[in-house]
């Protein structure tokens, strides 16, 4: 009879099984704080263990769940096993011990239909859990791949910043290695330097005689006298040279050459030197006539004026250390005009002082009619802007050997030049 009617639910052994489990799976989810793809690595993992273990455990308890429901059910039928003598009740008997024993446990049944019930509930619960969780570990997936990502970008800029810094740190440490050994020691406190006139050497190497000098205008004959002692022709001419090398021969056989600004005619020499037949003008009349004494075509002239009046066309073009006299809106539209007034293929050499030279620099403004200095990197995107193809930098006079002290090499030359060409 007891075998009959009781449920066979041990409530106390089931609710301690599912506190046990509850406590487990709490136990299993604990995270270590680790670096971010490792955290949320471990977490994708121990999450997948965790939704894996609790299904699991669902299905365990459901089974138990509707062993238990079946069991819980009024008795409608006798035993099969009680139908043996010597319980071989009738019919009559038999319904009436049911009915007996079904009121009997009838409050133990309704316990355990609330208890199967609220447990059915708590399974119900668990499952929805277990969906959110899976739902929030697809996202938390997600985020760790992009986390993942984004460290990945930010180590890259720190090593790029860390390789940058450290060549910084070499080069002040080569600067500060070579200037260690410039050093100059026993400096006086007062320094006096002693030097010839510079006016007296200026009017001895001048070609004009002194009584002669009152025949000139005084700011003409102040920049020739001026040069004279500045700039050594024999030196400018020289270097200059190096640029004959980037005049189209062939060009120069049809079309002149154009120096603007020749000055003292240093350049004008090498090209007729070379067999080029060159045009050469200049705002100083008394270096202009001096030059036509010499037998050269020259022209007193403003270079603007020059190029906007002339209908002649030109192999190549220069302008050295003319740039630095101009101001930006005249250097715009020299380009303009030279560009008009090249042939094809016709070179321009537009030479001046480096700005990136120290050395360079401190001797800018010892004359004055300099405006500013003009950086290589401006220069040659003018030249580029107004047309010019195949546009190149050329650094030349080299600074004193005892003042090479700078590891970046354009740093020790005193002038630069841009060339470039005309192409169509």
């Amino acid at each position: 009879m007891s075998e009959a009617n009781n449920p066979e639910i041990d409530v106390d052994k089931l609710m301690q099984k599912i506190r046990e489990e509850v406590a487990k799976l709490k136990k299993d989810s604990k995270i270590q704080l680790v670096s971010t793809p490792k955290l949320f690595s471990s977490l994708s993992i121990k999450t997948n263990n965790y939704t894996s273990a609790m299904n699991a455990n669902l299905n365990y308890m459901e089974g138990l769940l509707k062993n238990a429901e079946s069991r819980a059910v009024s008795r409608t039928k006798w035993p099969d096993n009680l139908n043996r003598f010597p319980f071989n009740f009738s019919k009559g008997i038999q319904k009436l011990a049911l009915k007996i024993l079904n009121f009997i446990f009838k409050d133990q049944r309704e316990v355990n239909f609330n208890v199967i019930n609220a447990l059915k509930e708590s399974v119900a619960l668990n499952r929805q859990l277990i969906r959110q969780v899976e739902t929030l570990r697809s996202q938390l997936d997600q985020e760790s791949h992009h986390l993942a990502a984004i460290d990945t970008r930010i180590q890259e800029r720190l090593d790029t910043v860390d390789n940058r810094v450290k060549g910084i740190d070499e080069r002040v440490d080569a600067v500060d290695e070579l200037l260690s050994t410039k050093k100059v020691h026993n400096l006086p406190e007062f320094l006096e330097v002693t030097e010839e006139s510079y006016i007296n050497l200026a009017i001895a190497l001048s070609k004009i005689p002194t009584e002669e000098h009152y025949k000139h205008d005084k700011k003409d004959l102040f920049y020739y006298l001026f040069e004279n002692v500045f700039y050594q022709s024999e030196i400018v001419k020289e270097k200059q040279k190096f640029y004959l090398s980037f005049i189209n021969k062939d060009l120069s056989v049809s079309y002149p050459f154009l120096d603007a600004g020749c000055g003292r005619g240093e350049f004008l020499q090498n090209l007729t030197e070379s067999n080029i037949k060159c045009v050469g003008i200049d705002l100083n009349q008394l270096e202009i006539e001096t030059l036509k004494k010499c037998g050269f075509n020259v022209h007193n002239a403003e270079i603007l004026n020059f190029l906007e009046n002339t209908s002649e066309r030109y192999c190549g073009i220069s302008a050295l250390q003319v740039a630095e006299h101009l101001s930006i809106e005249d250097i715009h539209r020299f380009l303009i005009l030279a560009f008009e007034k090249l042939v094809t293929d016709g070179v321009i050499i537009i030479e001046t002082v480096n700005p990136h030279s120290l050395y360079a620099l401190s001797n800018f403004y010892q004359d004055s009619t300099h405006v500013k200095p003009l950086p290589p990197e401006m220069l040659k995107f003018l030249l580029e802007w107004h047309g010019f193809k195949a546009v190149k930098i050329i650094y030349s006079s080299l600074i004193p050997e005892s003042a090479r002290i700078f590891p970046e090499q354009r740093m020790n030359y005193q002038d630069y030049a841009v060339v470039g060409y005309k192409k169509l």
